[in-house]
C-alpha cells in the first residue's frame, strides 16, 4: 500500500512542477504583423502602461489576458512589476481621464482565444508564453520571467 502511494505522490508532484514551470516561462510581445521590428525594454513598458498609441508608426491595439490569469499576473509582475489589481487601478484612471484606453481583455486563458482577436486586423499586439506562439508570430519584445 505505501508503494502505491508514494507513486502517487510522485506523479502530484510531477504535475505541479510541470505547472509551475510552464506559468514561469518567458512571455513574449507580439504580433501577427511582419513588418513590426524588436523594441526596446522602455519602449514595451510603455505599451503596457498607455502611454503610447502608435508602433513603428502604426495605431495599434492591445490584448490582454483575462483578470485573474497566471499569464496576466507574471506579465505584468515581470515586466512593470505590478500585480494585476495595481494594473487594474492604472487603466481605470487612465480610463476615466480619457488619456487611453485599456486592452482588450480576451474571453478565457487561451492562446487561440488570443490569436482569433488578433488576426482579425493586422495592428493587434498580445502577449503570451513564448512556447505557445504560432510559428508566424512576430515577437517585438520578450519579458525575462523573476527568478524566485
Amino acid at each position: 500500500m505505501l508503494f502505491g502511494q508514494g507513486i502517487i505522490v510522485g506523479l502530484l508532484s510531477i504535475a505541479l512542477y510541470s505547472t509551475s514551470v510552464e506559468a514561469s516561462e518567458d512571455m513574449a510581445i507580439f504580433s501577427l504583423e511582419p513588418a513590426f521590428t524588436m523594441l526596446s525594454q522602455a519602449k514595451a513598458r510603455k505599451l503596457y502602461r498607455g502611454k503610447t498609441k502608435h508602433l513603428q508608426g502604426k495605431r495599434i491595439e492591445l490584448s490582454d489576458w483575462p483578470k485573474e490569469s497566471e499569464q496576466r499576473m507574471e506579465f505584468y509582475s515581470a515586466l512593470l512589476g505590478k500585480n494585476s489589481a495595481q494594473m487594474n487601478a492604472h487603466w481605470a484612471s487612465l480610463s476615466f481621464s480619457g488619456k487611453a484606453r485599456p486592452p482588450k481583455e480576451i474571453s478565457k486563458a487561451d492562446i487561440n482565444a488570443l490569436l482569433v482577436w488578433m488576426s482579425a486586423k493586422p495592428h493587434r499586439i498580445g502577449y503570451a508564453p513564448v512556447n505557445l506562439l504560432p510559428e508566424n508570430a512576430t515577437i517585438i519584445y520578450v519579458v525575462r520571467r523573476k527568478d524566485p
